[in-house]
Parts: C-alpha cells; structure tokens; sequence
C-alpha cells in the first residue's frame, strides 16, 4: 500500500513538472515569436548596407573603407527625399550603376565590383549608437573583387551610418530612425542596451541558429 501511494507521488510530481516545463517553454516560444515578428517589422523599415572587401589582405581592407567613404553621401543623397525603406530601395535599385562606378573609380585597382539590392541573413551588429538584431533583412551588398575578404556592415537607409570621423549619426540616430517610420519602440529596441533588450536579442540568436 505505502509503495502505491509513493508512486502516486511520484506520478503527481512528474505530472506537475512536466506541466511546468511545457508552460515555460511555451512562455519562451511566444516570446520568441513576439520578438521575431519585432525583427520582422523593423527590417521591413530599413536597408542594410553591406561592403566586401576582395580580401583580407591590409591594403584590401584599407580600400574597402575608402569605397564605404565614397559611396554613403552617394547613397544618402539618392535616399534624402525618401518616406520609407520601400521608396530608398527603389531609388537604390535605379541607382544601382552610378553606384557601382563610385565602387569601382574609390577601389582603384581595375578589379570588378559588383552592387545588388537583394535580402540577405544578418548576424546581430553592435555600433557605435545603435544594435541591430539577427534577421533576414534587404541589403545593398557591393562586392569588391573576388570578395574573399572581411566586411563592413551598416544601414543605407535611414542614413545611420557616415563617414569615417563624423559623429552625426550618433547625435542625430533617434531622429533619423523617427523620420524613417520606426517606432518608438523599434528605437528602443536597436539602440537600448537594457537586460530585457539583450535577452530579445539573445532569443533572436537563438531562433537564427535553430533554423540555420
């Protein structure tokens, strides 16, 4: 009779465990998909910019930053009167050729470069003002040469990202992001560095690796 009731016991703790699990983890997985949706609605408001060096050669590297200097005024004067992501993308995209000769007069090698606007799978990036979690978001990619080397990352639009030696971005980043028609709380997300913003962060890493 004792042995019974112990595995009656038994049986009720398993139970509620696994009951207690089960509700963690689907508290876990609403989240996640909150914030995934979140990520989803943020890149649909921005385009991200992304240069590939030839390679990781120093003075590849070097010339990889002097064509990211030459083409973001280019890319912010194209996107200046934009109202959203979807407009810039449009005007990015008819720009794409005048893009690729500032690309290719910078690089100064006579090697090819090569400029697309497609969607691209982004791991998280922290700047100098602003985070910008994982996600699949669309990108002006400019490829330099072979495209073997290191990258630099950034955001085409809204004009986020300056020259080298220009603090405006930083000073200007929530107004910039506002005119963009990001809200109040996607701004909070990409530029707060608060434990439930890492967290999020850290769920979108999380669901990145999962589906990889």
């Amino acid at each position: 009779m004792l042995q019974i009731k112990y595995g009656q016991v038994i049986f009720v703790y398993r139970k509620y465990f696994l009951m207690t699990v089960s509700c963690m983890l689907i508290c876990v997985l609403a989240m996640a998909w909150q914030v995934l949706l979140q990520q989803r609605a943020l890149a649909d408001r921005i385009i991200r910019l992304h240069v590939v060096a030839a390679s990781d050669d120093p003075l590849d590297q070097a010339r990889k930053l002097a064509v990211r200097d030459a083409l973001l005024p280019q890319i912010a004067a194209l996107t200046v009167d934009c109202a959203d992501a979807d407009e810039a993308a449009a005007a990015l995209a008819e720009g794409l050729p005048a893009l690729r000769e500032t690309a290719f007069e910078s690089l100064g090698t006579g090697e090819t470069v090569s400029a697309t606007l497609a969607e691209e799978v982004f791991p998280r990036r922290d700047y100098d003002s602003f985070s910008l979690p994982a996600g699949t978001y669309r990108a002006l990619r400019v490829t330099l040469g072979a495209g073997a080397g290191h990258n630099w990352w950034c955001v085409a639009f809204p004009a986020l990202c300056l020259p080298a030696g220009t603090e405006e971005a930083g000073e200007r980043f929530a107004e910039t992001a506002r005119s963009a028609g990001l809200t109040p709380e996607e701004i909070e997300l990409v530029s707060s560095d608060s434990e439930s913003v890492q967290f999020k962060f850290r769920l979108l890493d999380w669901l990145a690796e999962l589906f990889d």
